[in-house]
């Protein structure tokens, strides 16, 4: 059975599958990194599990499937099993640290949803988080050039076998826009639940993200060659301060 690497890669059975304890620390880490977003939440316990269950699916495994398409050469490597295993193992995981870390709260998701958009107004709302998909695409554009001369070799070399090639410049800018909005959409139960401001607000997701979309799936991406795995993490991690940073300003003023 082929497992997925970040930017959703297999690979081969038996050369670079992250062990149990891997797996499992991993797991521990999600937890650690999304708990202070946790504890900031008003919401019942099945709601955190869903927020979580968004959180952990698609900054963990959806946003990279979807690249995966473009930044691989031949065919995708993503089937409809690697979609499926990510859709189990996120609400497993999300499941356990939900009821890990409940909550007191018995405000649903829905109650928290109608306030956020009565707070802006519906249209406002849209065009703010059209702006956080705009912000996400610049600076994976902008951070994503200064790390390229970094990790050009792998994308270039065919003899690395990774099966990498760089979109044209204006497929990444619409694959940026819509992973953007992905992202926004996906984390939208937190933001309208949380009850954090100011820095308080910024640290606690940009830990989260950050951790969930570059520390752990690098972790995991053990078929990667070292350098490659560090250098994107390093990349992505630095990708989420600053776009936590501009969700803060664009949701959470």
């Amino acid at each position: 059975m082929n497992v997925v690497q970040p930017e959703g890669r297999p690979v081969t059975p038996g050369r670079g599958l992250p062990s149990r304890a891997t797996a499992l620390a991993a797991g521990g880490l999600f937890v650690i990194a999304a708990r202070p977003v946790v504890t900031s939440l008003t919401l019942t316990t099945v709601d955190v599990i869903v927020a979580l269950w968004l959180l952990l699916f698609v900054f963990g495994f959806l946003l990279s499937m979807i690249e995966a398409a473009a930044f691989s050469a031949g065919p995708s490597p993503i089937t409809a099993r690697h979609v499926l295993g990510a859709v189990v193992a996120s609400g497993f995981v999300a499941t356990v640290a939900g009821l890990l870390m409940r909550t007191p709260s018995d405000l649903s998701l829905t109650a928290n949803l109608s306030v956020w958009v009565g707070r802006y107004g519906a249209a406002n709302l849209l065009l703010r988080l059209l702006g956080t998909a705009v912000a996400f695409m610049v600076a994976y554009c902008v951070i994503g050039s200064a790390t390229w001369p970094f990790v050009r070799q792998y994308y270039t070399d065919p003899s690395f076998g990774l099966r990498l090639q760089i979109p044209r410049g204006p497929v990444i800018i619409a694959l940026q826009l819509a992973r953007g909005l992905v992202a926004a959409l996906a984390l939208v139960p937190l933001l309208a639940s949380t009850s954090a401001q100011g820095f308080d607000w910024w640290w606690r997701f940009a830990l989260a993200l950050a951790v969930t979309s570059g520390v752990i799936p690098l972790l995991l991406a053990t078929g990667w060659p070292m350098r490659l795995r560090v250098v994107h993490a390093i990349e992505i991690v630095v990708f989420t301060q600053v776009y936590a940073f501009a969700l803060w300003k664009i949701l959470a003023v």
